[in-house]
């Protein structure tokens, strides 16, 4: 039994690694996807090639839309880790049932005028679009709200509906899976927010009303780590 367990040289761990990966024989649909998030949470995910390279490494034709509808539907949610540079910055996705045991909110940072102003809102009003929150950090320049809102996720404390946003800050090309039938063409969104700002914010330890105990944290994240 203990020769079962011996390590491995690196090219058999490459060969396991890229298999459980899915790396080698690449999945469909939306249930492949989930099993990919699944597989990833809370890993420090490069935004900018999230789309572009790790989830198009693990589902065949994968397309941002179908991200988009699992977000839509409360399947999945992500968090801000740390920023890189001025326009990319990693990220930590999570089924939205298992956040609650993977990750608890830190002790809350400094915050400027604006950003205070912001978390006020929310907390006392929700989630909320750009404009109400602009309109409550005091108006003025969009990009400053704007800067703030971000400033916020990468302090881990702001999260977003939707993966609009996160494109447009990184400026990540979308790269489009084929779907069969006739798709509906693009639009020219109507809103007044920037791309960077769309959808609605959301404090993240919401997801969180109970963080866990250093046990049943260490614990979930040793299992997640396993997996």
């Amino acid at each position: 039994l203990r020769k079962e367990v011996e390590p491995v040289g690196p090219a058999v761990l490459a060969r396991l690694v890229t298999s459980w990966q899915g790396l080698v024989r690449r999945r469909t649909g939306l249930d492949a996807l989930l099993d990919v998030v699944e597989n990833l949470q809370g890993a420090p995910l490069p935004a900018s090639i999230l789309e572009t390279e790790i989830l198009p490494a693990r589902i065949e034709g994968y397309s941002p839309g179908d991200l988009d509808a699992l977000a839509a539907a409360g399947e999945v949610v992500w968090r801000g880790v740390e920023p890189v540079g001025d326009r990319d910055g990693r990220i930590a996705i999570y089924l939205t049932d298992h956040i609650g045991r993977l990750w608890r909110p830190a002790a809350p940072p400094q915050l400027s005028e604006r950003e205070q102003a912001i978390l006020s809102h929310l907390e006392g009003h929700g989630a909320s679009f750009f404009a109400p929150l602009h309109d409550a950090a005091g108006g003025g320049y969009p990009g400053e709200t704007v800067d703030a809102l971000w400033d916020l996720v990468w302090k881990g404390i702001l999260t977003n509906d939707t993966f609009h946003a996160l494109r447009a800050f990184t400026r990540a090309p979308v790269r489009r899976g084929r779907k069969k039938g006739r798709a509906a063409g693009p639009f020219r969104s109507r809103r007044v927010a920037p791309p960077s700002a769309e959808g609605r914010w959301s404090l993240l330890a919401e997801r969180v009303p109970a963080p866990p105990s250093d046990t049943q944290w260490s614990t979930a994240m040793a299992q997640q780590l396993l997996s």
